[in-house]
């Protein structure tokens, strides 16, 4: 039987879950974390494709001709409020959590990546929280907040990284770094 490559499959972040619900700690939350990262979701939105627009121009000889514009699309995304009035976007694991959400406006679904949301979510108006994944079962929130820490963890990770790696490199060339500066 073919694998669908369009399926999603966002088991490992499932389980992370479950294991965290079970057992609440540092390590349980960072195993949803990493795996949340890795993840693809399904995001509730209507894209609206704008017609083309036709304009009459006129070329420096006197020639009229028509242009056509395409104008980019543009997207409207469910939001949801919680029991506090704080709007959310909804996000989904799969077609099936999807399908337990009200959608009596006609939403697709949208595939984005975890950082992609992120981005989305920290670029929209103050009045938007975060994201919720499977608000209608899991229900596991990611505030502005929370984002923010997440990314400043993993650039401090990244600059870590990359300062270990340079010491790396340096030591294998025979580079040492001492204190100080070149003497006089």
């Amino acid at each position: 039987m073919a694998e669908n490559n369009n399926a999603i499959d966002n088991s490992a972040l499932i389980e992370a879950i479950a294991k965290m619900r079970e057992d609440f700690n540092n390590q349980t939350q960072s195993a949803v974390i990493n795996a949340a990262l890795k993840s693809t979701f399904l995001i509730p939105a209507i894209i609206k494709k704008p017609e083309p627009e036709t304009k009459l121009i006129q070329d420096k000889d006197n020639h009229l001709r028509f242009q056509t514009e395409e104008k980019p699309a543009q997207a409207r995304f469910m939001l949801i409020k919680n029991n506090k009035e704080q709007t959310f976007f909804p996000v989904f694991t799969d077609e099936e959590e999807f399908k337990k959400m009200p959608n009596d406006q006609g939403f697709a679904t949208v595939k984005m990546k975890f950082a992609d949301i992120a981005g989305l979510t920290e670029q929209s108006a103050d009045t938007i929280f975060g994201f919720v994944i499977n608000p209608m079962g899991h229900n596991l929130p990611f505030t502005k907040e929370m984002l923010a820490s997440i990314k400043n963890t993993l650039i401090e990770a990244k600059k870590k990284r990359d300062a270990e790696q340079a010491a790396a490199q340096a030591a294998e060339q025979g580079i040492t770094a001492t204190e100080g500066g070149a003497e006089e």
